[in-house]
């Protein structure tokens, strides 16, 4: 009777195991097939990426070894006021305000205050090292017939009517900006006034201001007060600001179209002696902003070395 009692067990038992093993049997094939596949897939996406990747750093690198051998023979951005299919081709990153990618060369102005005593030494220093790695344009701004002045290389050397070296170079840092408004605004995302003994980081200022959008009326620098003995004597009031010039002022495109018209009123209502401070002004006044607080925008000193 018990014998007879275990035998539909035993059957059920038999029945369950044959019934996995045959399932067995059909479905690990199918996934080893599956996975075999997508192993494929994967190595064969890997290669063609490395591919790519390689063509683009061969291009790279190619073309960073030929500015390399002839950046001695001519002015490096002279004829980079369009860039070619190839310079486009290798850039993608865009900015902020989804108007998709923006090649080198028309991404950043750079405008350089420099004097005719410092064209041959500091501006020399300058073109040669850290130019090289702005995306865009960099000139050289000096007084009145300093296209006179004999240079060991080219360089593009802007002299500004009517202006002289003269300190605090007021007039010279005004102008500039208004030449940069005249001649550029509309091929240029962001514009810089910098001394020419400062050495900026240009491939980290860039990724820096990719992440801004330059239709916003946006001016970036280090946040000046100015010193303990000068509170009160700025004609500041309270929450003013001014980007201090040292470091550099970062202007974007929609500052500058607002500002720039009404040089003129700012030129002839100055309160000190400083530039950068009237600056600063003429940007709150005109420009509807001031220099920004965010403590993001203190990675400009990281990526602008003053070297005075």
């Amino acid at each position: 009777m018990a014998l007879r009692s275990r035998r539909p067990l035993v059957s059920v038992i038999v029945g369950v195991f044959l019934g996995f093993t045959a399932a067995s049997w059909l479905v690990v094939p199918r996934v080893v097939e599956i996975s075999v596949k997508n192993r494929r897939s994967s190595v064969c996406t890997y290669y063609s990426s490395g591919r790519a990747q390689a063509k683009v750093s061969d291009t790279a690198h190619s073309t960073s070894s030929t500015i390399g051998r002839h950046e001695h023979l001519q002015p490096l951005f002279s004829s980079q006021e369009g860039s070619d299919e190839g310079e486009e081709h290798l850039y993608r990153t865009g900015n902020s305000d989804g108007t998709g990618p923006v090649p080198p060369a028309s991404f950043l102005y750079v405008g350089v205050m420099t004097a005719q005593k410092y064209l041959a030494s500091r501006a020399v220093a300058a073109y040669r090292t850290w130019t090289p790695n702005i995306p865009g344009r960099v000139e050289f701004f000096s007084s009145e017939g300093s296209e006179k002045v004999p240079l060991p290389i080219p360089m593009p050397v802007i002299p500004l009517t009517g202006v002289d070296d003269s300190y605090p170079p007021q007039k010279k840092s005004f102008m500039m900006l208004k030449y940069m408004h005249d001649h550029y605004l509309d091929k240029y995302e962001w514009f810089m006034r910098a001394d020419d003994d400062v050495y900026i980081r240009g491939e980290k200022l860039e990724l820096f201001l990719r992440s801004l959008n330059s239709s916003k009326p946006l001016y970036l620098g280090q946040t000046g007060l100015g010193t303990t003995e000068e509170l009160g004597k700025l004609a500041l009031e309270p929450g003013e600001n001014f980007c201090m010039g040292g470091p550099g002022m970062i202007f974007s495109r929609e500052v500058l179209r607002r500002m720039v018209p009404h040089i003129g009123s700012c030129l002839r209502e100055m309160y000190t002696t400083h530039e950068d401070v009237e600056i600063g002004r003429c940007v709150r006044r005109f420009g509807g902003t001031q220099c920004v607080w965010s403590y993001e925008v203190m990675l400009v000193n990281i990526l602008l070395w003053h070297l005075g």
